[in-house]
């Protein structure tokens, strides 16, 4: 019998499109977002968990007080409850992912968007026609997406469905993997954002670059537009230090010209001080009168972390923002024309966060180039007054 997902086409029904959706949960999703997305289910009258606690406005909705176990509560309900789909793959917007990648765009026409919707070429989540997701098997590309307008901030979800077998059963497992290409109208920025899977659902080991470019694709193609990766490297050191009493430096990789190589993680220390370079630091800052009694000393030890700095090659560092310790590493590409992979840490990095982290990044690139454009202004107008002394 031929699987219903590896047909060209696995929207054409949606009885094996919800069982899809009941796996991805029961497969992919840890065991606080399935309860997350019942008190939220509960908590719109979309069902019912609890008797007793207030009385449901509606008296269709569905009771599920008698179901003890969590993922029976949420298969009942994407099998019985329309509704309760389409709070679901609306969470898919707006859920916590773990990777993205961020690249400069050129304004997207929008247009463009609008034509590909009447076509068909794109659902539109808020029309009134709307199904639910269409998903495609992971060989055949990226399907059309399901696209969803906040304000300045243009979402589109790609639905694939990955397929796997489980070690030493053999049993094959599929789940459906939602990938987001994010346009930010304001800033003509577009994000990549992608979850981490289990090892059985991706077959190579490049599968996570592979999905990024398989959306960049659709969006050159469809939406004629170009793109290329924001610089990360000039724009994280600029933050590290003018930045400090937000965003702090958590671990970084560091490849010595020598062929050394060291990770410095700041661990459990509340001051954020990395091991040795900052440590050094915050030695002869400490004891500053004794270090300016020994100015050879102390310039030894500068020069000494700042070559260190300058000199080693970084492939990955992480910052952690303050206010909130939303903590993300930064894994850069070989070259400036390779793009930067963003990690998330934590259960909480959620669309805005995760929005929040993309704005500030763009708005330091901002300011290090208007601050390199008044320095150079600053050094030629000192230029041309030598000229004249």
């Amino acid at each position: 019998m031929t699987d219903i997902f590896e047909e060209e086409s696995v929207n054409d029904s949606v009885s094996s499109y919800k069982k899809l959706l009941t796996s991805t949960i029961s497969e992919g999703y840890p065991k606080y977002m399935q309860d997350s997305l019942l008190k939220k289910m509960e908590k719109g009258e979309v069902l019912l968990l609890k008797r007793g606690k207030k009385t449901p406005r509606s008296k269709d909705i569905l009771d599920l007080s008698e179901v003890e176990s969590t993922i029976e509560q949420l298969s009942l309900a994407i099998d019985r409850e329309q509704k309760a789909v389409m709070h679901i793959e609306r969470n898919e917007f707006y859920k916590s992912y773990k990777y993205a990648a961020v690249f400069h765009v050129d304004q997207i026409n929008e247009d463009l968007i609008k034509d590909l919707q009447d076509k068909g070429e794109i659902n539109n989540f808020l029309s009134p026609s709307y199904n639910h997701d269409f998903s495609t098997n992971i060989l055949q590309g990226v399907s059309k997406p399901t696209s969803l307008m906040i304000g300045n901030v243009f979402m589109f979800k790609f639905s694939k469905v990955l397929s796997g077998h489980i070690p030493g059963s053999g049993e094959k497992k599929q789940i459906k993997y939602p990938i987001l290409g994010i346009y930010f109208k304001h800033m003509n920025i577009l994000e990549v954002r992608l979850d981490s899977t289990s090892a059985i659902f991706r077959p190579s080991d490049l599968f996570y670059e592979s999905q990024i470019d398989s959306i960049l694709d659709w969006f050159e193609k469809k939406l004629q537009c170009s793109f290329r990766p924001v610089n990360f490297p000039p724009v994280i050191e600029y933050i590290k230090k003018s930045k400090q009493a937000e965003v702090v430096v958590d671990a970084q990789s560091m490849s010595f010209q020598k062929g050394g190589k060291a990770i410095l993680e700041n661990g459990i220390n509340e001051n954020y001080v990395l091991p040795l370079l900052g440590e050094l630091k915050e030695l002869i800052r400490a004891n500053q009168e004794l270090f300016d009694k020994s100015p050879e000393i102390k310039k030894l030890l500068e020069t000494f972390v700042t070559e260190t700095e300058t000199l080693a090659d970084l492939p990955w560092i992480t910052l952690v923002w303050k206010s909130d310790k939303t903590k993300v590493k930064f894994k850069f590409g070989v070259t400036d024309e390779d793009y930067t992979i963003l990690q998330y840490y934590g259960r909480h990095s959620e669309m805005e966060k995760m929005n929040y982290v993309t704005e500030y990044i763009i708005k330091n690139q901002r300011e290090l180039r208007t601050f390199g454009k008044d320095n150079a202004e600053q050094t030629r107008d000192l230029t041309l007054d030598n000229q004249f002394v």
